[in-house]
């Protein structure tokens, strides 16, 4: 069949964060074809989105992908012969093999998970500001997997909460939703889609698109610790003060000498102390260090922060309040209407 090469490429970049990065069970890695959708399943995450085909079969993820992102024409002839998948431009021909072990399994898991949200009422609509918050939120989850349910984005009623223990995060939603324990890890992957419905079945929650994108992971099972709430009720020791404007893109440049090899491991050092805030990357060939100006003339404090979320926190929680100690280490504490993110503070 002739096929848009832009247009696969597309639908290829929507499925890939269903892909695994290793090949432990050989389907994981491999795009499906079923006729109607391409498919990816990583044994967490799994992306179904419409793309219909006169063919049925899987092949390997990054090698078609990287033989369409070679191919300079705008159609291709796409076809499965022989237990490959043939393509063909004007310029480059290719063939990908088709033959898998796995694809029984992750065939079936695919239509469980199809006529799994197929029922009438099963769609509920998400609030409009759903991604905003699970986003603000998600760089506070542990990323220890040890610590259970700390590792995930707790949504609950019409708030969302984040906690490793050290720094905790709540944002509070437009409209309620029902109770989900959403990993992390997935959580990175699933605030990149413009997902408008909900619904939850067996150990699984899906999330739908307005063009009929399904992004499905698994749901963390456990008790999740809500009492955490009482720590935002409290009032600031010394403060609110109103964080400088700049400061937003140093956290952005600082992201550049940050340690960390995965955007949600990065860690830049923030010190304020008497009328000014220093911000330090540093990483193993270089480091960099900015200050801003700053109205404080409190005791000097120093603690670490995501600089990638920080400067999309600051954006929404631009006031930071100062909180001593009392169940806790003392704490910093930014926020705005909807959103509190709190960290502890070193003795």
């Amino acid at each position: 069949m002739i096929v848009n090469r832009a247009l696969l490429l597309s639908r290829l970049d929507v499925c890939r964060p269903g892909l695994s990065r290793k090949e432990i069970v050989e389907e994981t890695i491999r795009f499906i074809f079923t006729g109607e959708n391409i498919c990816t399943f990583n044994d967490e995450i799994a992306v179904i989105a419409p793309y219909p085909t006169d063919f049925q079969g899987s092949v390997n993820g990054e090698e078609l992908y990287k033989v369409l992102a070679g191919i300079k024409e705008d159609e291709i002839d796409l076809s499965i012969k022989d237990d490959q998948m043939l393509v063909n431009s004007k310029k480059t021909r290719a063939g990908l093999s088709t033959i898998i072990g796995e694809k029984e399994r992750v065939t079936s898991l695919i239509e469980k998970l199809q006529a799994a949200t197929i029922g009438k009422g099963f769609w509920r609509r998400l609030p409009k500001d759903f991604i905003e918050g699970v986003s603000l939120c998600m760089f506070s989850a542990s990323k220890d997997m040890t610590t259970g349910v700390r590792c995930c984005v707790a949504v609950n009623n019409d708030k969302i909460y984040s906690s490793d223990s050290v720094r905790i995060s709540r944002y509070i939603l437009d409209s309620p939703v029902k109770e989900m324990l959403i990993p992390a890890r997935n959580a990175v992957e699933l605030v990149k889609y413009p997902i408008k419905k909900y619904g939850k079945s067996n150990g699984w929650l899906h999330f739908l698109t307005d063009d009929n994108v399904m992004f499905n992971c698994r749901m963390m099972v456990g008790e999740y610790p809500y009492t955490i709430d009482r720590f935002f009720d409290k009032k600031p020791t010394y403060g609110p003060f109103t964080m400088p404007i700049e400061l937003e893109e140093i956290m952005k440049s600082a992201v550049i000498m940050a340690t960390g090899d995965e955007v949600v491991a990065k860690m830049v050092e923030m010190t304020i102390e008497k009328g000014k805030i220093t911000c330090k990357s540093e990483k193993e060939r270089g480091w960099m260090e900015k200050e801003v100006d700053f109205d404080y003339s409190g005791k000097k404090l120093t603690f670490y922060i995501n600089p990638v979320f920080m400067s999309q926190a600051l954006i929404k929680a631009t006031t930071l309040g100062l909180i001593q100690g009392e169940e806790f280490p003392d704490k910093a504490l930014f926020e705005q209407e909807k959103y509190i993110h709190m960290i502890a503070l070193p003795a």
